[in-house]
């Protein structure tokens, strides 16, 4: 029976092809399904620390030593929202190689297409979700569960690739929005992290990677600062907290030799 179940399965068996175009739409539409903004896919263990594996061989090939300071403040316990600057491709590849737990990540729908729909459904088993820029809102009661769940998250408040731009709300909401659901019943803090890579060049920070070769390995630095509790800042507004995510990004952990010259700096 086992032999006979596997035969049909097979494409060229009798009802095989019935079978393969079961799958290949039940795989389809989960991949769009891994497309739609807030929607948030099932994380897969193995498939996270192959793509954490991944991620520390890919770094180390493109960008070269990675130098953490601050290493401390990844233990810190509680929903964490890690908030970062936000200056090249590879910022998202590179925090999750350095975070010692398997974070959730905000991602634009654009860098998860791709692959016939592959891309979105491995990504989404790693720990991404799908955001649509102009739909920025249809995330963030979403996002505000990962944390509830227990997991951490991963947002870069800037929206998009650049230096020092401006920070929206959106991580603020989301983590005041936990702390308000959890009332004090568990801890909620933003972890501010800077990247500082020792060979920016704007012309490839955008991508795509192949453009990118070999040109930013010159290591780079992450600096981690202490956690922001909610616990002690709960009346802050939005505004309030992002405007204290950004000064601890910008002022208090960025290099204060960082330039943005557009050409290979060393920092």
């Amino acid at each position: 029976m086992k032999i006979y179940f596997l035969e049909l399965m097979h494409k060229d068996a009798p009802f095989g092809h019935v079978f393969a175009a079961i799958k290949q739409k039940f795989v389809w539409q989960y991949a769009q399904r891994c497309l739609t903004s807030g929607f948030v896919p099932v994380v897969f263990l193995p498939l996270q620390f192959i793509g954490k594996f991944l991620a520390k061989l890919w770094i180390f090939i493109q960008v070269g030593r990675v130098k953490i300071v601050g290493n401390e403040h990844l233990d810190c316990g509680g929903r964490i929202v890690f908030c970062s600057n936000h200056v090249s491709m590879f910022d998202p590849i590179l925090i999750y190689s350095v975070l010692k737990c398997y974070p959730r990540y905000m991602t634009a729908i654009e860098e998860m297409t791709g692959f016939g729909g592959l891309k979105a459904v491995f990504m989404g088993a790693c720990g991404s979700f799908a955001v649509d820029r102009s739909k920025g809102k249809t995330v963030i009661e979403p996002a505000i569960n990962v944390l509830l769940s227990g997991d951490s998250l991963v947002i870069f408040p800037e929206g998009k690739i650049g230096m020092n731009g401006e920070f929206k709300l959106g991580s603020a909401i989301i983590a005041l929005g936990a702390a308000a659901k959890l009332d004090k019943q568990e801890r909620v803090g933003i972890v501010p992290m800077h990247l500082s890579f020792h060979g920016y060049h704007s012309q490839s920070a955008k991508g795509p990677y192949g453009a990118m070769k070999f040109a930013w390995r010159h290591g780079v630095t992450v600096n981690i600062g202490a956690p922001i509790w909610l616990d002690s800042s709960a009346t802050a507004s939005p505004e309030q907290l992002t405007a204290l995510v950004r000064h601890q990004i910008v002022e208090q952990l960025a290099p204060r030799d960082l330039k943005s010259t557009g050409q290979l700096v060393a920092i």
